[in-house]
């Protein structure tokens, strides 16, 4: 546990029983409070708000289900591949390296030797395929199951070799892999897929092969994993690193300001704010994510493509960019983000109050409007909620009344994957290299659980699209498929796609070695997290 600096001298006694009140408290509610590791202290604490922000996903465990939180997750966890931390190429992390078929239709991945979980059993292929047989059974509620499909055998031949064979040719498996966090087989075999998903087993003592292992959790307030001395990159040289939570991510960055935390996510004012501190060091970069407005299409009032065209024209995007973002963001006309997959001549929706109101008389929305609608939103950061009144009061000037809720991840998925209860929300859809990604939203065949379609979207030429795209391996004729396919959402508006902006990460000077990159969801990139020196 971490303490703060200042604290007068105790006695032995105080000491004694503050412990036993640590304890007692911690344990009814899951926390490790084993004694830490010999020789820990020599490497030191690095803490962060490594879940603040839109690539977090606080408290969220399960690496399966979930669709962010990534950058912390990838700490005691690892994948097969990662992506370079510039996402320009896919690089090996518990996979050594691996061959590809002529036919594109085979995976050999070769493991590398000598990799043991935290509890000092041995990494084997068994691992491998079990963590795929696991996401490819619906009881498991993985997010990933979709893009997972065309596996047809995980084959095993020796401990450290796995083979996967595809059912058709798959150009975007890397890609998904670099999500896919392996988990162990000898300690979840036992528990049913079902039951698995909000096991105990994610937030007590997890098990995994990344640079650090589990040690702490305090409900509501942090986790606190121990450097991995199992670690096949060598023993972290930091020996423990915290994890704190935060409603309020402004209260990160005061934290930050005061040498409570080392690290955070933050705005672009804060960011601004912080380039003159020469305590910090501010990273910002593309944040590879499309904001947008998305439509609860079961929703009767969002059927005509007229009323959801209209919502684009409404918004004064360009207005909202220069003068909220202070140009550190570029408008959207597709939910792709790779510039490679979006061809130029899209319907901008230019900013037009008389197209909108004319959009919306022509499918007769006074007659249908109903109740005024709620757009749902994970973001609780003071640039959303001024986005948010801003889009609020535009909707407004043509007819169509909205409120504004705000609600924590683990509300939001409840209420938009789990029960359906939104209209509209205010979301981000992580896109990155691989415009693959996007088809768990996308895709006709992904709606919940199987994946994240949560809005219903069904067009016919987006599915095909997809598996087009994933079956096609020359860059440039897949690059055309994917600008074909933008040329359909920019049409039908199954969302509004509003921007992409600048994010921003901030750490302290005293932190070596360090790396981050803004990423959809967070980490699936190698970050070298072993190397990470804090001189506090």
């Amino acid at each position: 546990m971490f303490m703060r600096k200042g604290r007068t001298r105790t006695s032995r006694l105080t000491l004694l029983l503050a412990f036993l009140i640590v304890a007692i408290i911690m344990a009814p509610m899951g926390g490790r409070a084993a004694a830490r590791p010999a020789g820990a202290a020599s490497g030191g604490t690095l803490i962060g708000g490594f879940d603040v922000g839109p690539g977090g996903s606080p408290e969220v465990f399960n690496p399966l289900t979930d669709a962010a939180g990534f950058t912390w997750l990838q700490k005691y966890f690892s994948s097969l591949v990662l992506y370079d931390v510039n996402f320009s190429k896919v690089q090996g992390d518990l996979a050594s390296s691996w061959n590809v078929s002529k036919d594109g239709k085979q995976y050999t991945f070769h493991l590398r030797p000598g990799v043991t979980w935290s509890d000092g059993r041995p990494f084997t292929s068994a691992d491998v395929k079990f963590t795929i047989d696991l996401v490819q059974n619906p009881a498991s509620a993985s997010l990933f199951l979709p893009r997972l499909t065309d596996i047809s055998v995980v084959a095993t031949p020796d401990p450290l070799t796995v083979v996967i064979t595809l059912a058709k040719p798959n150009s975007t498996l890397l890609d998904t892999l670099t999500y896919l966090c392996i988990v162990p087989q000898h300690a979840l075999a036992s528990i049913s897929p079902a039951d698995l998903v909000k096991s105990k087993w994610w937030y007590t003592n997890p098990v995994g092969t990344g640079p650090f292992t589990w040690y702490r959790y305090v409900p509501g307030q942090y986790v606190e994993l121990a450097a991995n001395s199992h670690y096949y990159g060598g023993r972290p040289k930091l020996s423990y690193l915290v994890n704190r939570y935060f409603q309020d991510p402004s209260s990160a960055i005061i934290a930050l300001r005061s040498g409570e935390i080392q690290f955070t996510y933050a705005t672009y004012d804060e960011a601004q704010a912080l380039k003159s501190d020469a305590s910090v060091r501010v990273i910002g970069g593309p944040s590879q994510v499309v904001n947008y407005l998305g439509f609860n299409l079961k929703d009767k009032r969002f059927q005509d493509v007229r009323v959801r065209q209209a919502f684009l024209y409404a918004i004064d995007r360009s207005a909202i960019v220069s003068q909220l973002f202070k140009g550190t963001a570029t408008q959207s006309a597709c939910p792709f983000s790779n510039p490679v997959d979006v061809p130029s001549n899209l319907n901008s929706y230019a900013y037009n109050v008389a197209m909108a109101k004319k959009l919306l008389q022509e499918a007769n929305w006074n007659a249908i409007k109903g109740a005024p609608l709620q757009i749902l939103t994970y973001y609780p950061d003071q640039l959303s909620s001024s986005i948010l009144a801003v889009i609020q009061q535009e909707l407004a000037q043509v007819g169509i009344t909205v409120t504004i809720r705000v609600a924590d991840v683990p509300t939001f998925r409840e209420l938009a994957y789990t029960r359906g209860q939104f209209t509209l929300v205010y979301a981000g859809l992580g896109g990155g290299p691989n415009p693959d990604l996007t088809s768990n939203v996308y895709m006709s065949t992904a709606a919940p659980p199987a994946g994240a379609n949560y809005l219903h979207v069904d067009i016919p030429a987006i599915d095909q699209g997809y598996i087009n795209g994933r079956q096609e391996t020359d860059p440039a004729k897949r690059a055309a498929i994917y600008q074909g396919m933008c040329k359909v959402f920019n049409s039908q508006v199954p969302t509004a796609p509003l921007w992409m902006s600048i994010r921003y990460g901030v750490v302290s000077a005293k932190v070596g070695n360090f790396i981050w990159t803004p990423a959809p969801g967070g980490g699936r990139y190698y970050d070298a997290a072993q190397d990470w020196t804090f001189t506090g």
